[in-house]
């Protein structure tokens, strides 16, 4: 039976949203006994909320009855390396760094997506501590903590679908030799920490959106790649002792229209030069409104000469706030509530739905989808297996919970700068 409706209308309504409480200090966990001597992370790129109950999943559903389903918040904004790098150093991007689809005025231009990160991450903390660490495509780690060719902290990078890289992660549970950049690699013993990343739910629901009638095929897909995975836990004889999360980086919302002009439109009609810049573009010299806008579903927008004075601000803001496609406009103010990156713009504005920051349009009658907005700030958690109490659902989960959880039930301290806590003695409902 697939996940129910009820079953998940409840792991929302525990869920809240992103707050802007301050975190409690992760580095108060150190020390617990270890509750697992494994932990498997199943990362899948894009997995909305909404996708589950749409097909039976029976592997997930097993894992969440040995253990709980939640939604947790994502971190701001719902861009995937930001929020990985969220999930990987327990961190805001605050604090983390890691920021996409901005510009930088030291470059002088757009800025895409990139691997940057100024905190540890999950695998360094567990490598400074000898434990082992395998990440098979789960990116943000990689040279942060592992790397190829380094048998016990271990990156890989497979390609191919969820399939090709659950194959792979078969391998390194049974000690057998993988690629790994070239080089035949076998770990030591079975990792530590065994993380698995799949980008095809997320490729799917850019391409046809996520209404589209082949995402449930293809969860089913993934569910059975996961089942191959546990069962391979079970056969190598680690299952009882192994934690399993399975999680995402955000959600997926519809778009089939671009707002552009109308945003463009009502700067200029303040007298305002305006651009839009796409990534590693530089906008003209004189240009006084910037607007990046790839992530879509938002548009960053860095005030520069006239536009950049507190009056004029007041009143880019206002007019972005009438337009009816516009659903919301974030200032300074609002993005350190979020704890969100310094490097986002001076405003950012997120498109109501079905429109997006971009061009052009897809073609008639087609739709896709796209991240970025706090409406794409949800996102599944299953803890499950070894040191997970059955149907304890934590309150409050979120993301940067990720890292300080698996620190936690492997019994070592989290990473250095980790602002989450450990889901395993949160506050429960």
């Amino acid at each position: 039976m697939s996940i129910s409706r009820r079953t998940m209308l409840g792991a929302l309504a525990a869920a809240g949203t992103i707050t802007s409480a301050a975190p409690a200090p992760a580095a108060a966990q150190a020390g617990r006994r270890r509750g697992a001597r494994h932990v498997v992370l199943v990362d899948w790129d894009g997995f909305d909320p909404g996708y589950l109950g749409r097909v039976p999943t029976p592997n997930l559903d097993r894992l969440a009855a040995r253990g709980v389903l939640t939604v947790a918040d994502a971190t701001f904004h719902t861009v995937s390396n930001p929020c990985r790098a969220s999930m990987s150093t327990g961190a805001y991007p605050e604090v983390h760094g890691n920021v996409a689809y901005v510009y930088d005025p030291v470059s002088g231009r757009a800025q895409g997506q990139s691997r940057f990160l100024a905190a540890e991450t999950i695998a360094e903390s567990l490598a400074a501590e000898g434990r082992t660490v395998a990440s098979v495509q789960w990116y943000m780690v990689q040279d942060h903590g592992v790397r190829y060719g380094d048998p016990e902290h271990l990156y890989v990078q497979p390609g191919g679908g969820f399939g090709q890289r659950v194959d792979v992660a078969i391998d390194l549970l049974n000690l057998r030799p993988v690629d790994s950049g070239g080089q035949q690699v076998t770990v030591p013993r079975i990792p530590d920490l065994l993380a698995v990343y799949s980008s095809d739910l997320d490729g799917l629901g850019h391409n046809e959106g996520p209404d589209s009638p082949n995402l449930g095929p293809l969860l089913a897909e993934h569910d059975h790649q996961l089942g191959r995975l546990i069962q391979a836990t079970k056969d190598v004889g680690i299952f009882r002792d192994t934690a399993f999360l399975v999680t995402s980086d955000h959600g997926m919302t519809a778009w089939n229209r671009t707002l552009l002009p109308q945003v463009v439109g009502a700067v200029q009609a303040l007298g305002h030069s305006v651009e839009v810049v796409p990534s590693g573009s530089a906008p003209a010299a004189g240009t006084e409104v910037v607007i990046v806008p790839n992530a879509v579903r938002l548009g960053d927008i860095t005030l520069r000469g006239t536009a950049a004075g507190p009056a004029a601000r007041d009143r880019i803001k206002a007019a972005l706030r009438r337009l009816p496609e516009i659903g919301r406009v974030l200032d300074d103010r609002a993005l350190r509530a979020l704890h969100a990156s310094d490097k986002l713009g001076d405003l950012v504005a997120e498109a109501r739905p079905p429109y997006g920051f971009a061009l052009p349009e897809p073609p008639d009658g087609q739709w896709r989808g796209a991240h970025g907005s706090l409406g794409e700030a949800k996102v599944p958690l299953v803890l499950s297996g070894a040191g997970i109490r059955p149907g304890a659902r934590p309150r409050g989960a979120r993301l940067i919970d990720v890292a300080p959880t698996i620190a936690a039930l492997l019994g070592t301290r989290p990473p250095a700068q980790a602002q989450g806590r450990d889901l395993t003695v949160t506050p429960l409902l």
